[in-house]
């Protein structure tokens, strides 16, 4: 037998390494390894995740879980990726430290509260039009947002088996949105605006609006993000996702834009947009029906595929949106 020399051996060494990496990469964007995100924070037992319960602390944890497997490390200030807002209202925060422009921040975000169950729910018109089963009571909000929890979770998994991100990539996931953007509100106010060069926010991408089931980006007069993203896009794969993969969004008079957590962080002047793939007209929205069975696990994946290519130049420090003046 014989001997490989040095160079050789460590070549082979880096390429199995690299082939490991790679595989494990694609088996995040599995629509399974998605499904299985969403139906524990969906689940009966997180009675709908609304700020301040139980369940919404359980859902916390999850995600805490999620992060610290990762490999995602706590802000400064905040030891147990807990950001506390008051009593029991938590966003859970965790980051990848960039190499060469640790103090760039690119934020990808998604709330993970819900407006619970009938006892707490407060939209008193919320119900949609869906039939939900026989004495269900829980608001699960499986689209709205555990699809968009899903996105931050499988981006955090992704980018750390990258680590190749120069700039810093914060991920977080929100309380209090349902309830007024309060959790993003009280991030933005602790945080140096300046830093953040981007925020992608997921919300309800786990339904599409039209036949396509292209996603689509709020807000896109305030900057040049979607132009970014579909250039990546378009210069990664054409024949795949064509030359403008994200939409422009389709439903302007419904305020999208100022109706998410990208919104706080926009009226700072921070490029700031919210991925969706559903219309809020949607027969599940705010409805007892938004369950896990509901949601279409292969779209999802796609999205999230799609935005982790699309953010390569964001996180490695090659694209740069366009500032917007703050929002009165």
């Amino acid at each position: 037998m014989k001997l490989i020399k040095g160079a050789t051996l460590l070549s082979i060494i880096l390429v199995s390494s690299h082939l490991q990496a790679q595989s494990k990469i694609d088996l995040l964007f599995k629509p399974d390894s998605i499904r299985k995100i969403v139906e524990v924070l969906a689940s009966d037992s997180m009675k709908g995740r609304f700020t301040g319960t139980a369940e919404s602390y359980r859902a916390a944890q999850f995600i805490i879980d999620k992060f610290s497997r990762a490999g995602l490390k706590p802000l400064a200030g905040y030891p147990d990726y807990l950001m506390r807002i008051k009593d029991a209202w938590y966003n859970v925060v965790g980051a990848i430290q960039g190499k060469s422009k640790p103090h760039e921040v690119i934020i990808f975000s998604a709330h993970y509260d819900h407006v619970g169950t009938d006892a707490t729910n407060p939209y008193p018109m919320a119900g949609g039009l869906a039939i939900p089963r026989k004495g269900d009571t829980i608001f699960n909000g499986a689209n709205d947002n555990a699809s968009g929890v899903s996105a931050i979770i499988t981006l955090a998994k992704y980018f750390s088996l990258k680590r190749d991100n120069e700039r810093t990539i914060c991920f977080v996931a929100f309380t209090g949105e349902e309830l007024g953007e309060l959790g993003s509100k009280y991030f933005v106010e602790r945080c140096n605006p300046d830093s953040i060069l981007a925020v992608i926010n997921f919300d309800m991408i786990g339904r599409k609006y039209n036949n396509y089931g292209h996603p689509y980006l709020t807000g896109v007069d305030s900057s040049n993000l979607i132009d970014i993203l579909n250039k990546r896009l378009s210069e990664f794969n054409r024949n795949e996702y064509g030359r403008n993969f994200i939409d422009l969004d389709p439903f302007p008079r419904e305020h999208l834009f100022e109706r998410s957590d990208n919104y706080p962080f926009a009226q700072k002047g921070i490029p700031a947009h919210t991925i969706m793939a559903t219309s809020p007209k949607d027969i599940y929205y705010h409805n007892l029906g938004d369950e896990a069975k509901a949601l279409d696990y292969a779209l999802i994946s796609k999205i999230i595929k799609a935005i982790a290519i699309g953010a390569e130049g964001l996180v490695n420090g090659t694209d740069t949106p366009t500032r917007i003046g703050r929002i009165k």
